[in-house]
């Protein structure tokens, strides 16, 4: 009860203060609020947004290792045109290949819109979430 208390408690006091929200990139398309003990890959996986467009469209505010996320802190997951939603969460085993042909995509398409994926494949890791839409959706750069 306490935890669930101070969570709420904490969250409110960003928002009020106008920590949370602050540095939200221009046309976000949809947004979260962080919650005691989330990590960007349970985020990722809740919401249907790819590991690498939560970390780009929020690395102003969000630390390469993403392990400076705070409670009540308001996360973009996405930018308008840009928003990828269609996703897979990685499990032991899967490879490109196996990703790319279950979403009837191909290889360069899904590394295309994964760039934080390495161009033979071997940085994948359980958990991560990558997006497997049927479109381009990495071509710009995110801007604030």
């Amino acid at each position: 009860m306490y935890t669930s208390f101070f969570t709420k408690f904490v969250a409110l006091m960003a928002i009020a203060s106008g920590v949370a929200g602050q540095g939200l990139p221009a046309n976000c398309d949809r947004t979260m609020t962080v919650q005691a003990g989330n990590t960007c890959d349970d985020i990722s996986a809740a919401y249907n947004v790819s590991t690498y467009q939560l970390a780009s469209v929020n690395n102003a505010t969000v630390d390469a290792g993403c392990d400076n996320l705070y409670v009540g802190e308001v996360l973009c997951l996405g930018i308008t045109g840009q928003d990828c939603t269609t996703t897979h969460v990685i499990q032991s085993g899967d490879t490109c290949s196996s990703v790319s042909t279950a979403a009837d995509i191909s290889i360069n398409l899904l590394l295309q819109n994964n760039p934080n994926v390495n161009t033979i494949c071997t940085n994948l890791y359980p958990g991560e979430v990558l997006c497997t839409g049927n479109q381009t959706y990495v071509n710009v750069t995110y801007s604030k």
